[in-house]
């Protein structure tokens, strides 16, 4: 079984897709089992992420699963793959085992939840009372303000200067810690550890339904579907059915 995550970002050159790829696999690196490690594909612009997805699809085989994983680039009002259908037109196959994830809202949310690495990160002159928010709630800041914020925090650096999305950002996102993140995002919105839950699954037995289905269990403080059951925090919004 492989696991295979087509990840939204990394622009066209070849130099910025391969820092995307490391800093996811760094990132991811963290939360899988040793020696379970996913694969990354760093695809640029979120429609070739898609693209590439349902490609993958078609040719896999039995046991392997794709993940997308894209941004959800403003607030997400309905389920995430309707989300996605809704907002970008995207036309998605009979996923079965597949999954899609959507980042909350961008990655520079995921940098506000761990300040502590930032501040390590960037050095003397890095000015944490710009930041906005609190860490242990990062979804209620505004998309537009996550660059912003970094930008000011940072600007008085002299080693790294300003924070620069492509210099920094997949750098940092090797650094940062997967619990500080998972902390930065309220239960209700939030989903588990996804990605160590993805590449050390249990699959489903023969003959038995693959489809996914909906019961979530917020009291308990776990969150079930897809036949596995996961605790109720973390970062990723999740495919919680499939949608004709």
């Amino acid at each position: 079984m492989s696991v295979t995550i087509f990840v939204e970002g990394g622009g066209d050159g070849e130099g910025v897709r391969r820092s995307c790829r490391q800093g996811f696999t760094a990132y991811c690196g963290k939360l899988a089992p040793t020696g379970r490690k996913p694969g990354i594909v760093a695809c640029g612009g979120r429609d070739e992420a898609f693209d590439k997805f349902q490609t993958q699809i078609g040719i896999s085989k039995r046991g392997d699963i794709c993940a997308l994983l894209v941004d959800s680039e403003e607030p997400v009002n309905t389920e995430p793959l309707r989300h996605l259908i809704n907002r970008d037109r995207w036309h998605f196959p009979a996923l079965n085992d597949h999954e899609v994830f959507l980042m909350v809202q961008a990655m520079e949310a995921w940098f506000l939840a761990d300040r502590r690495t930032l501040a390590e990160f960037y050095g003397d002159g890095f000015s944490a009372t710009n930041l906005p928010g609190s860490p242990t709630n990062v979804e209620t800041i505004p998309k537009d303000d996550l660059e912003r914020a970094l930008k000011r925090a940072s600007k008085a650096c002299e080693t790294k200067g300003e924070y620069h999305k492509v210099k920094h950002g997949f750098a940092l996102l090797a650094l940062i810690s997967p619990a500080k993140v998972e902390e930065g995002f309220p239960p209700r919105e939030a989903i588990p550890r996804i990605l160590a839950q993805v590449v050390d699954v249990s699959r489903p037995t023969p003959g038995a339904s693959s489809t996914p289905h909906t019961t979530f269990a917020e009291s308990s403080g776990t969150r079930r579907g897809c036949g596995r059951s996961y605790p109720a925090r973390s970062f990723f919004r999740w495919r919680a059915a499939l949608l004709p």
